[in-house]
């Protein structure tokens, strides 16, 4: 049996929640969450097995969070590279990404963040490549067909799903797969039925 890094938190005892409004700029933890969290979503409705999600605490490591997921086809591999861009496209779309104080970000500044930054490496599994320009920026339409694919997705994942394995990680720090499926679990059964 897996062993939990953190203290495993049920539905009834929660101790932190994804707030409405999210610090999308700084980003918060809470943004993290629900980025690692888009991509075990998608593997799972994907039939893949996402193996963990967890934060990292190391100084050299290339990003705050990360999540392991067996590898799958091409294209389960570019759906679950995108999926946490449309999560991060849900959440802008609702009205709920802000800045540090609290004031709405713009598209302009939605995009910057979620495709320039936050899906640096997201991109790279996306297209097998890392095509960054000596300028740090992607090609536009390497961009654009990112941001494409996972507004295509984004009608499909199941945002419940998301923000109770945003919470889970939030508040254990580490989630295993079985941990990972028991969450998942109780949404994509309820989402596949009804889709």
């Amino acid at each position: 049996m897996a062993t939990r890094a953190g203290p495993q938190v049920g539905e009834e005892d929660i101790l932190k929640k994804i707030q409405f409004l999210i610090d999308f700029v700084t980003p918060s933890e809470e943004a993290i969450c629900l980025h690692e969290a888009g991509h075990a979503c998608a593997a799972f409705m994907f039939g893949l097995t996402p193996e963990l999600i967890e934060f990292l605490d190391d100084k050299g490591s290339n990003g705050r969070a990360r999540s392991r997921i067996t590898v799958g086809n091409r294209e389960e591999r570019r759906m679950v590279a995108c999926a946490a861009f449309a999560v991060e496209y849900n959440l802008y779309r609702a009205k709920r990404l802000t800045d540090a104080s609290g004031v709405a970000i713009n598209e302009e500044t939605f995009i910057h963040h979620a495709v320039a930054q936050n899906a640096a490496l997201d991109k790279q599994s996306f297209f097998a490549d890392n095509r960054e320009q000596p300028d740090g920026c992607w090609p536009k339409a390497d961009d654009e067909a990112f941001m494409e694919a996972g507004q295509c997705i984004a009608k499909k994942i199941p945002m419940e799903c998301v923000e109770a394995l945003a919470e889970a990680l939030l508040n254990e720090r580490r989630l295993e797969g079985d941990r990972i499926t028991e969450i998942c679990g109780r949404f994509l059964s309820l989402h596949r039925d009804s889709g």
